[in-house]
């Protein structure tokens, strides 16, 4: 279920009737394996941008490359992958989400993707309103736990949908933040 609601919210369940509400995961998350290695799941309540900021600033390298993942324009833009300049300090990096924070916890038309040259650690935050963190696990839960999230699996309700916004203006005000490179979409970008 995609599409204008009157009220958006990025990411809804919805009950037996068919009446979405926006979808809380009650501040949890947990382990699962990834390659040979483990990352955190995260559901968040709120202030998604304001948790994948903390957990970026525990890097040891403090430049970010942002890939922000288009699903649906409401610009015309082409789908895909659109990956940022270097931000060079995490004061920059900081001031970029900060920015568009209404926007990307708002909108379920897109994935946004944090990484480093270094490949010191990996925060993806999907449009289910989901962060998903590769790297440095230990200081990422002792965030967690300060934040009051407890160590509980969970799952995308079925049914659910994407909120999004009638106006296209915060998507043609992120591509003209910085000079984007392009490229395709991936099959596992679509899930």
């Amino acid at each position: 279920m995609e599409g204008f609601v009157d009220k958006p919210s990025k990411f809804m369940s919805y009950d037996v009737n068919i009446e979405g509400a926006p979808h809380d995961y009650g501040n949890i998350y947990y382990r699962v394996p990834s390659g040979n290695r483990e990352r955190l799941v995260i559901g968040p309540s709120r202030n998604h941008v304001d948790l994948l900021l903390a957990l970026a600033k525990t890097f040891p390298t403090q430049e970010f490359y942002v890939l922000y993942v288009l699903l649906i324009s409401k610009t015309g833009a082409d789908q895909g992958r659109y990956q940022s300049p270097l931000f060079e300090s995490y004061k920059q990096f900081e001031d970029f989400f900060l920015k568009f924070q209404d926007f990307l916890e708002g909108d379920g038309r897109h994935h946004i993707w944090i990484g480093t040259p270094n490949n010191d650690g990996l925060l993806v935050y999907d449009r289910h309103n989901v962060i998903y963190a590769y790297g440095p696990l230990v200081a990422y839960t002792h965030i967690l736990a300060s934040r009051g999230f407890l160590e509980q699996e969970f799952s995308f309700p079925v049914p659910h949908g994407h909120g999004y916004p009638a106006s296209g203006q915060p998507e043609q005000e992120l591509f003209q933040y910085c000079q984007w490179q392009h490229h395709p979409l991936t099959p596992a970008d679509e899930d």
